[in-house]
């Protein structure tokens, strides 16, 4: 794979998302996977992570027994996705493009990942080359985040983000319902070691407060304390990220997935409400 093909982009956060947002999403979506996919398959099945960041789903689908290869386009991603799941074979590829032959039981892509296809000609793509890689009778599950929802929250405004003792991190996503089109940005604080002895002590004394921050009720005044961290540490450096993301209708999707070749396609809420709204991500399952 060419660079030209690759995200690079995410290789940047890569030890960010290992840290943090990779661990924490992949409770939540390990459980889903439990519930709607794992259920129908063989007890040995071949199974395809696709865009599978830093690998946290797949150690514990190996060690249930299942045959998982993980497949992401960000080399750095798959770096640490080696260190996760040792045992799992990966594939540096994009999801637009790849091409395999049927060999996969199920084939999941979770946390919105599906979102950064940016095109309706692209993603009717990515789901025609996971449809070409299923076997009869095989689970497709993913889930993306639709425009009533984006419009409802991804409004300009922290939503995410932690202190940790040597660096801290925000996550602001936006969107614009005229173009479909949005972002997340992401903003990273890294500090530096003081000198001073009575440097080292205020250091010391905030670093035991910002661990107290991290616990969930105090969430609301982490993330306000986040939003103007720059003032706060004024001496951490800072850099930005952006990725662009894409509000697929729900009919689009649908489309796409029958344009591919998919015919058994259901959705739902993670909590398995058939009913979609503003607050909760579309879950599409669907059977080749």
């Amino acid at each position: 794979m060419t660079t030209t093909t690759r995200y690079t982009d995410y290789d940047t956060w890569a030890w960010l998302y290992n840290e943090t947002m990779g661990p924490d999403y992949s409770r939540t979506q390990l459980k889903f996977l439990r519930q709607v996919l794992l259920p129908d398959l063989p007890s040995n099945a071949a199974i395809l992570d696709l865009c599978c960041g830093t690998g946290q789903l797949i150690q514990p689908l190996m060690a249930a027994g299942y045959q998982v290869t993980g497949l992401d386009g960000s080399a750095a991603m798959l770096t640490y996705a080696r260190l996760n799941a040792p045992q799992a074979t990966y594939l540096l590829e994009d999801a637009r493009y790849f091409q395999l032959p049927e060999q996969f039981d199920g084939v999941f892509s979770t946390s919105a990942s599906l979102n950064h296809i940016m095109t309706l000609a692209d993603l009717t793509q990515v789901f025609g080359n996971v449809y070409q890689s299923l076997r009869s009778g095989g689970r497709f599950v993913f889930d993306l985040n639709h425009p009533a929802q984006m419009q409802k929250w991804w409004r300009n405004r922290i939503v995410e983000g932690e202190i940790i003792s040597h660096y801290a991190w925000r996550l602001t996503p936006e969107y614009h319902p005229a173009t479909a089109e949005g972002a997340f940005h992401v903003e990273i604080f890294q500090a530096q070691p003081p000198a001073a002895p009575l440097a080292r002590l205020i250091q010391f004394l905030k670093q035991a407060l910002y661990k107290l921050l991290r616990l969930r009720r105090l969430t609301g005044l982490r993330l306000r304390l986040l939003s103007r961290f720059e003032k706060r540490e004024p001496t951490w450096t800072r850099s930005r990220l952006t990725y662009r993301v894409r509000g697929h209708s729900l009919t689009d999707i649908h489309t796409a997935l029958e344009t591919a070749g998919f015919s058994d396609i259901t959705r739902q809420t993670i909590d398995g409400n058939p009913t979609l709204d503003a607050n909760h991500s579309a879950h599409f399952i669907c059977c080749k």
